[in-house]
């Protein structure tokens, strides 16, 4: 099965070519991000072994950020690697520290793979959560570099622990900590064999609810008295239920932060509610009450805009690829999203304690609201959520002390412990 691995990262690497030369943008980006890495390694200059932190795109970032942030606190005299999979992340993600170098992980082929790690001899390498490159992983191994994965969420369907994979499971066994992000798994993980396992949390909990921006205040002013429904990176699924039921939500301040805020994507959305929708970007000093829907056509507002609402509907959960729930749970919101939710630990925890809701349909849509606007029902759902993250605070500490520990056995150069 190693050989069929190795097979699969080949053609995956044909078939991004194949994507690229057919026009898709994302591939193209991907190849451009990829050209000449051995250069670039060779023409960056990392001092003292660097801590190395991998993220998949965007969403893992976000998640390692804190970690990031403490990791620099606490070692100032060591820089910080940080590598992307995806364009998303590599993309979007803008750094000020000169001391993080960020980089495309090239892909997991056994020779690249081997000369990644040789050229950043990294004192330890951090995993965000589920994006495992055995042959990445199998080469810091073997050079006896601490590893450490953290908000991991390992379970008995997954490929590596099915016949024929177990040198998978086997190359997750000597990762020196497995940080899970709750204990679900665990008896399973420790009927398995693996030593290596502890429960740290979820470090997004740590990172939402921070984020404030005075540029907002005509955001205020359009929301005015009502209570404001917020479609947080809404896809069209939310938005279609929303127009359908126009009629009967219009008293809400109704705003829409689209996933995609393309101008193909946005001229969607204003033909689909009739014109019936203000653009923020070409709106005036002041947006005063109104009846139409506000769209935020711009990227970075939606955790501001939070603070602000009342109901958020977030996007992606009737594809199974929920978007962030915990930033408006953080700011105090009542969460709403769609039914492919159950993969996602925190979705499903807010719905037992009724500080989140699932919608299946319109009219389940108009209940959960009606029920919203029922005397002191909202701010007792807003409470509970807000609630819940803070309890759930606390997973960057854990994880930091255990980055701590396995540094201790990294004081020297990685290249010395072969």
């Amino acid at each position: 099965m190693r050989l069929l691995y190795n097979l699969g990262i080949y053609t995956y690497g044909i078939g991004i070519i194949s994507a690229a030369k057919l026009g898709n943008k994302k591939a193209k980006t991907w190849i451009e991000g990829r050209k000449n890495w051995q250069s670039k390694l060779n023409n960056k200059n990392f001092n003292s072994n660097p801590i190395w932190f991998h993220t998949s795109s965007l969403g893992e970032y976000i998640m390692s950020k804190p970690l990031i942030d403490l990791t620099l606190e606490k070692y100032p005299e060591k820089e910080i690697i940080l590598t992307f999979f995806s364009p998303s992340g590599y993309e979007n993600v803008n750094l000020e520290n000169t001391r993080i170098h960020k980089l495309y992980l090239p892909l997991d082929t056994k020779g690249n793979a081997t000369e990644f790690v040789e050229k950043t001899n990294p004192s330890i390498a951090i995993f965000a959560k589920y994006d495992f490159w055995f042959n990445t992983i199998e080469a810091i191994q073997k050079k006896n570099i601490p590893t450490l994965v953290f908000a991991a969420n390992l379970h008995p369907k997954q490929l590596y622990f099915k016949m024929g994979w177990q040198w998978q499971e086997q190359i997750l066994k000597n990762i020196s900590s497995l940080q899970l992000i709750n204990d679900k798994h665990l008896p399973f993980l420790l009927k398995h064999g693996f030593k290596n396992t502890s429960i740290s949390g979820d470090p997004r909990f740590d990172e939402v609810g921070n984020k404030h921006n005075n540029s907002t205040e005509k955001i205020k002013t359009f929301i005015g008295s009502k209570i404001c429904l917020v479609l947080g990176s809404s896809w069209k699924d939310e938005e279609d239920l929303v127009r359908k039921h126009f009629d009967q939500l219009k008293h809400l301040a109704i705003i829409i932060a689209p996933h995609d805020v393309s101008e193909k994507r946005i001229k969607s959305i204003e033909k689909r509610f009739k014109n019936k929708t203000i653009r923020y970007s070409q709106t005036k000093a002041e947006i005063k009450e109104t009846d139409k829907v506000l769209i935020i056509d711009s990227i970075g507002l939606l955790a501001q805009l939070y603070n602000y609402s009342d109901i958020s509907f977030v996007g992606g959960g009737f594809s199974g690829k929920l978007h962030n729930i915990l930033e408006p749970a953080s700011t105090n919101n009542a969460v709403l999203f769609g039914p492919k939710h159950q993969k996602f630990f925190e979705a499903v925890e807010l719905i037992k304690l009724s500080g989140a809701f699932s919608i299946t349909n319109g009219a389940n849509l108009i209940n959960v609201i009606k029920e919203l606007e029922k005397e002191n029902q909202l701010k007792k759902t807003k409470t509970i959520a807000s609630n819940f993250v803070t309890k759930n605070k606390g997973a960057t500490t854990i994880i930091f002390n255990q980055i701590k520990e396995l540094m201790n056995y990294s004081t020297t150069s990685a290249s010395s412990k072969i």
